[in-house]
């Protein structure tokens, strides 16, 4: 496990890298969108559309981060109810988290079957690279999970 730990690790790394990067990309785009529909009365057809990508993939991407540092929004009414009861529960919940990011692997590759042929409309690159957030950070999202399987709930989690 201290393998598949050190994996989650580094993935976590390169994903928050990317997610800053891709942040900082589509704040530049969009500044000089701005500027130019102010200044010159036109701008570029494409800004708009990559990014939106870029958003799709920060939100994606961010998930996956999201479920290592386990600051995914929750429902806590029984761990509220009975804090005891949240040892019991965390297990259970990373298992529905891993059956659904397993759909979404799933369902991911079969949508990048169908989409891998569409162009985007002002980019005019494959719709299969924008869909493919959808299977990559659910796979992350399962190195995550499973690299937390087999530690111990941290205390402060426990008594919160």
């Amino acid at each position: 496990m201290i393998i598949l730990d050190g994996i989650s690790y580094w993935i976590d790394k390169i994903v928050r890298i990317l997610i800053t990067s891709f942040l900082v990309v589509m704040t530049i785009i969009l500044a000089v969108q701005i500027v130019a529909r102010s200044m010159f009365q036109g701008g570029f057809v494409w800004t708009d559309e990559l990014a939106r990508y870029l958003m799709i993939f920060i939100v994606f991407l961010g998930a996956a981060v999201a479920t290592r540092d386990r600051s995914h929004i929750t429902v806590s009414i029984f761990e509220d109810w009975k804090p005891s009861l949240k040892r019991w529960l965390a297990p259970i919940q990373w298992m529905v988290m891993l059956v659904y990011a397993g759909f979404i692997v799933k369902f991911g590759l079969d949508t990048l079957d169908i989409v891998r042929h569409q162009l985007s409309v002002n980019m005019g690159i494959s719709m299969g690279f924008v869909y493919m957030v959808l299977p990559i950070s659910a796979i992350v999202i399962i190195i995550h999970l499973l690299a937390r399987i087999g530690k111990k709930t941290p205390e402060k989690e426990v008594k919160e």
